[in-house]
């Protein structure tokens, strides 16, 4: 006999799930009671708001390629985590988030931080439901998960009554494997190659959430044996070696001048994992064009082929399956692409050069000093703003799992997703990037990184700006800014104040002493990069 509490452990346990992020809460307690007995087999990483609990487990879920899991109470709790659910789903990234939700017996008379989830939630996950029966948990995270990880992966919530919790039960939740993954056809094989050997001018588009490193490398093989140039979707750029010489570069904001106006050109786009979403496509504006071209779309989930564009050739299937039977076809593109994937990845090449910035601190400098300093496998999370040209452009990513970075541009992400990583993989070097704005929404989590003793490094970059809003104002509102300056604290004490590592870089030349500092400093640390207002 046991509590269905300890119940939803055990489930957790079944799934291979070793650390779960949260903030505690009433509404849970008897889980919490569940994880204090299982203390040697599952870390329970106390957070300081529920969005940076959330944050750390899409971390932690993008690294291990597992769902990740969080812990959340009632009402304030769950609304807290939402934004971290929206990261989630647009990203395509595998979580389980539980939720504390008051006793059965007053549910739907609007008790104290009560919320009806099933009617809340739908739109930001791809399950939700509330559990009735303490019989039923197991089953119930059982079919979490594999929800989670299977298909197009994403969210699912599961509604936890505190009563259900408490209730005894002696039913054990199922094992459940995780669902098959669907291999291409001979028929779909044999149409796309058919169809990239006709084309002269052949582009494959590499994103979504479901690369592996095994998936990465027969990329790179397919690509390179015929001679195809690469291009990745926004924020993706860890799908495809960025050294390698068919990489074209990434799609989205801060891609590289000529990217949308070359990948325009090609006459056959073979659509790896990527949703062809708003920003990888400017607006749904690319290949849009009335061009006559070949659109082929490979995409785990079937109703996502057709939402933003109609492709020629549609086909549902795991990436990394498609991807090895890619690089186990015999060669049959054509020869003649030499030039045309040469073109791409000069065009891209030359965009990695920029002129000496004439300010005290140059953010293109500080990224060359970062690049000499981190190895290959280095986690680098951003947070959202114009600052993230600098990390986007100019840090080069080679295999999947260094780049993590919040598709649908939520602000707050960076430092938590930070921490997160550093947690689950502490012997890699994690570098968080974030603006001021973002850096005062989920700062604060420096102390669960204090805490825990996880050892990022996090690089705000300090313009005393909503940058990106003020650039837009500009833009449609000129001489009309409102609301966009901020007054910040000295974020390098803020760090000190953890007993974390703070230093404050206001010219390009301190910065690489204070960045080995920071590696040497044995904790988590801050470097507060003070550039000039509104740059």
């Amino acid at each position: 006999m046991s509590s269905g509490g300890e119940q939803v452990v055990a489930a957790l346990l079944e799934q291979g799930v070793d650390t779960v992020f949260g903030v505690p809460g009433e509404s849970y307690l008897a889980v919490l009671d569940g994880l204090y007995g299982a203390q040697d087999q599952i870390r329970y990483i106390s957070c300081r708001h529920e969005s940076g609990a959330a944050f750390m487990a899409c971390a932690n879920a993008r690294l291990r390629q597992r769902a990740g899991v969080v812990l959340v109470t009632r009402g304030p709790g769950a609304t807290n985590a939402t934004i971290a659910l929206h990261v989630a789903q647009q990203a395509s990234i595998p979580l389980v988030i539980g939720i504390g939700q008051v006793s059965r017996r007053h549910l739907g008379r609007e008790a104290f931080q009560e919320l009806d989830y099933t009617s809340f939630l739908p739109q930001l996950v791809k399950h939700v439901e509330q559990i009735e029966q303490a019989d039923d948990l197991g089953a119930a995270f059982a079919r979490a998960f594999r929800i989670a990880e299977s298909g197009r992966p994403g969210p699912v919530a599961l509604a936890l009554p505190e009563d259900v919790l408490t209730e005894a039960t002696t039913q054990a939740g199922p094992r459940v494997a995780p669902a098959a993954a669907a291999g291409p056809g001979a028929d779909d094989l044999g149409r796309i190659r058919a169809a990239l050997a006709q084309a002269e001018r052949p582009l494959i588009i590499a994103g979504g959430g479901t690369w592996t490193d095994a998936a990465v490398a027969d990329l790179v093989r397919f690509a390179e044996a015929h001679v195809i140039p690469v291009m990745t979707a926004f924020r993706r750029q860890d799908c495809f070696d960025n050294g390698h010489p068919c990489y074209a570069g990434y799609l989205g904001y801060n891609a590289h001048p000529e990217a949308t106006e070359l990948a325009a050109e090609a006459d056959c786009v073979l659509v790896l994992g990527a949703r062809l979403d708003e920003p990888t496509t400017l607006g749904y504006t690319l290949f849009n064009d009335g061009r006559e071209r070949t659109l082929i779309h490979v995409y785990p989930q079937a109703r996502e082929l057709s939402v933003n564009y109609s492709p020629q050739i549609a086909v549902v299937a795991d990436i990394e399956a498609m991807s090895a039977a890619l690089a186990a076809a015999a060669p049959g593109v054509r020869s003649d692409t030499v030039p045309w994937c040469q073109r791409l990845n000069e065009a891209y090449r030359a965009s990695l050069e920029r002129e000496p910035g004439r300010e005290p601190l140059d953010p293109h400098a500080v990224m060359q000093i970062l690049n000499s300093h981190l190895r290959d496998d280095a986690v680098v999370t951003i947070d959202a703003g114009n600052f993230t040209v600098w990390p986007h452009r100019y840090r080069q990513y080679r295999r999947p799992g260094r780049l993590l970075g919040p598709v649908n541009g939520a602000m707050g992400h960076g430092v938590p997703s930070a921490i997160g990583a550093a947690l689950t993989l502490p012997e890699r070097q994690v570098i968080g990037c974030v603006g001021d704005g973002g850096m005062l929404m989920t700062g604060m989590e420096l102390a669960t990184a204090a805490k825990y003793g996880a050892r990022p490094i996090i690089l705000v970059f300090n313009n005393a700006r909503y940058g990106t809003i003020e650039m837009h104002q500009d833009r449609h509102y000129p001489g009309r800014r409102l609301g966009t300056e901020l007054t910040n604290p000295d974020f390098a004490a803020m760090a000190r104040t953890f007993g974390l590592f703070g230093a404050r870089v206001e010219h390009t030349g301190k910065f690489e002493g204070a960045l080995e500092s920071a590696f040497a400093a044995g904790t988590a640390a801050v470097i507060d990069l003070v550039m000039t207002p509104g740059g």
